[in-house]
């Protein structure tokens, strides 16, 4: 098999997961519960589309095709930032006052990148805005990283309730951890063949063990109410002798 047709093959699949998760979300009724899966699978899927509409009509090497893809790059990891927020606040939902802290430094961190990126572009100020996109999507990306493993830690550390928080910060670990990997090993080998193997094989399989992950987290692992009613441990039967008693 190609590497093209292999990396045409482990696309689709993916793109037939995510919309599977997605079906599956809604059917089962967890579209409130879950919205923040919902918005990021949704945006995702409206991505996948955008750009296989845009590359249908004006080709690969066309600059409408290049916009549209970093345009979209952005929304994606803006989306992905949502969500990792999100579930900052499911890991805070008992501690408000963290919460508080959390989102101000959630706040801070996506201004200081926005800032970070506008200052590091002040060369190109012939194409800024395109430049300044793709500054801005990498520098968040990798920020995301780094908070999706600070959350991780936290989930531990403070034992949260919810058991599937932990599984669905898993499965965003393993999409943001496998290419940035495989952007760090580009870097490093200067793009020769290992890295180019890794974006066409290893990629798309970090994004279906990403939503296979989630999808067992919805499916097998229960959430903080199911968990909460477990964990509540059923009254002694003397103790019930002894009520009836007065």
């Amino acid at each position: 098999m190609s590497g093209a047709l292999a990396s045409d093959v482990l696309s689709y699949a993916g793109y037939i997961v995510e919309a599977g998760l997605l079906v599956y979300l809604l059917a089962r009724g967890h579209g409130k519960a879950l919205w923040e899966l919902v918005f990021y699978l949704a945006m995702s899927l409206g991505v996948i589309a955008s750009r296989s509409y845009t590359l249908h009509k004006y080709g690969l090497a066309s600059p409408q095709y290049g916009n549209c893809y970093w345009t979209t790059d952005l929304l994606l990891v803006l989306a992905a930032f949502v969500l990792v927020t999100s579930f900052f606040k499911r890991a805070c939902s008992e501690n408000p006052q963290m919460w508080q802290y959390v989102r101000f430094l959630l706040g801070t961190v996506l201004v200081a990148i926005a800032l970070l990126s506008f200052f590091s572009l002040s060369s190109h100020k012939d194409k800024f805005f395109s430049f300044f996109i793709v500054e801005f999507s990498q520098n968040l990306y990798f920020a995301s990283l780094v908070l999706t493993t600070l959350l991780y830690l936290m989930t531990l550390r403070m034992e949260v309730a919810d058991d599937r928080l932990g599984m669905l910060v898993c499965g965003l670990g393993i999409e943001f951890a496998g290419p940035a990997a495989g952007l760090a090993l580009t870097y490093l080998t200067r793009g020769n063949e290992v890295a180019r193997v890794v974006g066409v094989y290893f990629f798309p399989l970090c994004d279906i063990g990403m939503i296979l992950t989630w999808f067992y987290a919805i499916s097998r692992v229960p959430g903080v109410e199911k968990a909460a009613l477990s964990r509540l441990k059923p009254a002694p039967v003397f103790a019930e002798g002894n009520v009836s008693r007065f």
